[in-house]
């Protein structure tokens, strides 16, 4: 038994080293040899849970993905009667980023992804942005919108948080500007469009 927690241990350092090795150097850039170091164990003792450095990175995206969904559901969920759908999403944006090294993670990967990658993690990118699709659709339905109204702003709340995460992986000295200037353009629509209905 005491081996088997010994084990689980490793690989949870192991894990959690690889994510910032990846961050940093990108999937090319990582080094097994580097992740051995920093766990402090050997190069071959990470083969005992990985196949490759693939498998390693593959198990990296498929903890990110969940991890990340789990905390859109969650920050949805916790928003409550705010006065505009996914608002509290964009300013917990950054400051998730800053503290989960899952969503650099994904968000380094998916905006540069090894070629021979690719379409695992554009499929793994796609599940992210579907869980927020689906959040932020069954919140704008809360509204008195119609379904061709909730397909649209559903897709400028994408074009947003596309714009918002930009300026997370490159530039964050925008990011502000960014972000109350995005909102201010939802919002002004959405309220016009309710307008219209009423």
């Amino acid at each position: 038994m005491e081996i088997q927690k010994t084990r689980s241990n490793s690989k949870k350092q192991i894990i959690t080293a690889a994510f910032e090795n990846f961050v940093v150097h990108g999937y090319e850039g990582a080094s097994l040899s580097l992740i051995a170091d920093m766990v402090g164990i050997r190069k071959a003792s990470i083969y005992t849970h990985f196949s490759s450095k693939e498998a390693l990175f593959l198990e990296l995206l498929q903890q990110a993905i969940i991890i990340e969904c789990d905390y859109i559901r969650t920050c949805f969920a916790e928003a409550g009667d705010e006065k505009l759908p996914g608002e509290a999403y964009c300013y917990a944006l950054k400051k998730q980023y800053s503290h989960s090294v899952s969503l650099r993670f994904l968000i380094r990967m998916a905006y540069a992804p090894p070629a021979d990658l690719i379409v695992a993690i554009t499929d793994g990118y796609f599940r992210y942005i579907q869980v927020l699709l689906q959040q932020i659709q069954s919140a704008l339905r809360l509204i008195d919108l119609n379904e061709d109204e909730v397909t649209l702003y559903s897709d400028a709340y994408l074009g947003i948080i596309d714009s918002l995460t930009v300026e997370l992986l490159y530039d964050q000295s925008f990011y502000e500007r960014r972000l109350k200037a995005l909102l201010f353009l939802y919002q002004n629509t959405l309220q016009q469009s309710l307008l219209k209905q009423n």
